[in-house]
């Protein structure tokens, strides 16, 4: 009869359980303070680990970089936030990388890692989050990959077919894919941007998501046609920025007409936005002032004109909102809330 002796069989209990204890230490969690997690995740050279990932196979090979990331992910010799620091910088350097260049079933792998790292979170400090959140880094890893390749195929549109950039704006509904069109329209020639510019333009009332990219042309050409249309349509993202850049580029009373034409025809959140960005260029401007104290009364707009005309007023201003100030109308109230809120300013002028 062929006996196992009592040592081989412990040397293969103990190759049965070494596999399963990696695996329940691979899914704990551990509890830290963040300072202390952090000193530890420098205790060890997390980089060289990283490095030797990086070029002892081709990232394309999914078996072999899914074993030596799990090799890391078990180590025993580092503690748990050394290992995951280490992971998080290997999945953060992915970016510099090409889609192509990165298995998936190694980004599925990062996507689906579970932080075992937890730390008091800096805002409430009875909740814990992850320190490493790896499933975070690789969603940005794959936004940036997302980001580059619209950005390419918008550069290509731009020599071919420019207005077709604004249905592949339309259909792009993912936040970094529209970035990267966006990104590409700083590389547009003035005949190509036309076209862009022109077709947005167009569709802007039907197609509100058009608002980041014909903002984008907008703050590159200036052109008040485009920006009247983008005032009356336009919805969201971009609309802050285009109003700001186009500021220093355009006559004051070209400023000053399209303010009005805010005011008085826009949806009250883009007029807000004009007042804001314009006013401190227009505060000298006659036209402008009177428009705003007009409209110190307006259930939507009033206290947006009051907080740009505390906005260091000069004397014409003050002695203006002074005069309106006295009583209880509603034109009254908002006089003396820019009144109040200018005297507060650092930059505000004394009132004389």
């Amino acid at each position: 009869m062929n006996l196992i002796s009592a040592a081989a069989r412990l040397s293969i209990l103990l190759g049965l359980l070494t596999p399963l204890a990696a695996a329940a230490d691979a899914g704990q969690t551990e509890s830290w303070q963040r300072a202390e997690a952090l000193a530890a995740a420098r205790s060890v050279d997390t980089a060289a680990a990283v490095e030797r990932i990086f070029h002892s196979a081709p990232l394309n090979n999914a078996a072999e970089v899914l074993r030596q990331l799990r090799v890391l992910e078990t180590r025993a010799d580092w503690p748990v936030p050394a290992r995951e620091a280490a992971l998080y910088h290997f999945t953060r350097q992915l970016a510099d990388l090409r889609r192509t260049d990165v298995a998936a079933a190694v980004m599925q792998h990062l996507r689906a890692y579970q932080g075992r790292t937890l730390v008091p979170r800096e805002d409430h400090a009875e909740a814990v989050e992850p320190l490493y959140n790896l499933s975070s880094a690789a969603a940005g890893v794959e936004n940036t990959w997302l980001r580059r390749e619209a950005a390419e195929a918008a550069g290509r549109l731009l020599q071919t077919e420019p207005a077709a950039l604004v249905d592949a704006f339309v259909s792009g509904g993912a936040g970094a894919q529209r970035a990267g069109y966006l990104e590409a329209l700083g590389q547009a020639d003035p005949t190509a941007l036309e076209a862009i510019q022109s077709s947005a333009q167009a569709r802007l009332a039907a197609a509100p998501e058009l608002t980041p990219l014909l903002a984008a042309a907008v703050g590159i050409t200036a052109d008040a046609g485009a920006l009247r249309r983008l005032l009356i349509d336009g919805r969201g993202a971009g609309l802050a920025a285009a109003l700001g850049r186009v500021t220093a580029r355009l006559p004051a009373a070209q400023l000053s007409a399209l303010l009005r034409l805010a005011v008085e025809r826009a949806p009250a959140v883009n007029a807000a936005l004009a007042i804001a960005q314009w006013w401190p260029t227009l505060r000298h401007e006659q036209a402008a002032r009177r428009l705003l104290l007009d409209h110190l009364q307006d259930s939507e707009l009033g206290e947006a004109a009051a907080l740009a005309l505390a906005r260091a007023p000069d004397v014409a201003t003050i002695r203006a909102l002074q005069a309106l100030a006295a009583g209880d109308s509603l034109t009254a109230s908002r006089a003396r809330l820019a009144l109040d809120v200018s005297r507060s300013l650092p930059t505000g002028e004394a009132p004389r």
